[in-house]
Order: structure tokens, then C-alpha cells, then sequence
């Protein structure tokens, strides 16, 4: 009986070894990428809200002290350039989540972080590029050293700030949403549940 003890293991397929993660290191080193990355499509963004929002004109009334005031007190174009911003917002938030998707795939949900801090680094930059590149930071130099009557472009500015979530729940919503879902599809093929995509599928 005691030999019996030293036979061999029966032969067969090796048992499944579970997938090794990558090391923590290149996953925080993917989390930069998609922050840094996600900053540069901010700078792009910016430039794109400043060359397509509508803009403010301005008369300018006095210059002790220097005073100017819209000619069209009714104007849309301080919602109108909101409204340009979300709709910047979104689509690049829809960028950064198929970005980060891409890096979830290999280096698992610890890429969500990076997608999060990325997204809301993109809205902040590309409200201050836009505001910069309208000529923000010079306006009221500019203006001091206009004459009275003269017409003045203003900067865009946005006026909602809340606006600037839009960047990150559109990223969180494409990258957590398409996670979800292959997760879920997943699940029903371990627990044997049939697809319902169509007949004959």
C-alpha cells in the first residue's frame, strides 16, 4: 500500500496558471501617459473653443477709469461659448476614455485613476488656453490704452464652471462603461447564460 504512494501523477494538461501583472511600476508609468496625453488634448482643445466660441464685443466708454460695455447687452454669446466648451468637453472626455481603456485592458482598473486626474487636468487646461489665447491675460492693458469708442473683442471665459465635469464623467462613462460591459459578458458565458444579441447568434 505504501508504494502505491510513489506513482507518478497521472498524465494531463498542466494546470492553468494564472496570468502574471505586469509590475506596479509600468502601470503607474501608463497612468502618466494618459495624464500627460490627456493634457496636451486639453492645449488642443483650448485652441479649438478660442478659434470657434463666439465672443463678447465691447465699447469702450471711458478710460478714467478705463470702462467699456457690451453693445449688445442681450447677447448669447457668453452662453453660447459655455455650451462650444461642453461640447468640446465631451468629445474630448470620449478621447480620453477610449485612451484609457486601451491601458485599462493591460494594467487593470488602477488606469481609472489615471483617466480621472487626466480628464480633469484636460477641462482646466483648456479653459485657461482658451481664456489665453483670446487675449485674457492682456485685455485690460489693451483696454487702458484704447480710445472711446473704440470696439474690443473680449476673451472668452467660461462662465459655468461646472462645466468642466464634463471632461471627466465623459471619460469614466466610455472607459468604465465599456469595462462593465465586457465584465458582464463575461460573467453570463462562465455561467453558461445564452447571448440574446439576435436570432440564429
Amino acid at each position: 500500500m505504501a508504494e502505491n504512494t510513489l506513482l507518478p501523477p497521472p498524465r494531463g494538461p498542466a494546470p492553468h496558471l494564472a496570468e502574471a501583472e505586469p509590475p506596479r511600476g509600468h502601470a503607474l508609468l501608463a497612468a502618466a501617459v494618459v495624464v500627460v496625453g490627456s493634457a496636451v488634448l486639453g492645449v488642443l482643445a483650448g485652441l479649438i473653443w478660442a478659434a470657434v466660441a463666439p465672443r463678447v464685443v465691447y465699447q469702450v466708454y471711458t478710460l478714467k477709469p478705463p470702462t467699456a460695455y457690451a453693445i449688445n447687452p442681450e447677447t448669447s454669446a457668453f452662453i453660447a461659448a459655455d455650451g462650444t466648451y461642453c461640447l468640446i468637453a465631451v468629445a474630448g472626455g470620449i478621447i480620453i476614455g477610449l485612451l484609457g481603456y486601451v491601458f485599462i485592458l493591460r494594467y487593470g482598473p488602477v488606469l481609472m485613476a489615471g483617466v480621472a486626474v487626466g480628464a480633469t487636468a484636460a477641462a482646466f487646461v483648456a479653459d485657461w488656453i482658451g481664456h489665453w489665447a483670446t487675449g485674457g491675460p492682456t485685455f485690460d492693458n489693451v483696454l487702458a490704452s484704447s480710445k472711446p469708442g473704440e470696439l474690443l473683442r473680449a476673451p472668452i471665459t467660461l462662465g459655468a464652471h461646472g462645466a468642466i465635469a464634463f471632461w471627466p464623467l465623459a471619460a469614466a462613462v466610455v472607459a468604465g462603461g465599456i469595462e462593465l460591459v465586457g465584465v458582464m459578458r463575461a460573467r453570463r458565458a462562465a455561467a453558461g447564460v445564452p447571448r440574446t444579441d439576435g436570432p440564429g447568434r
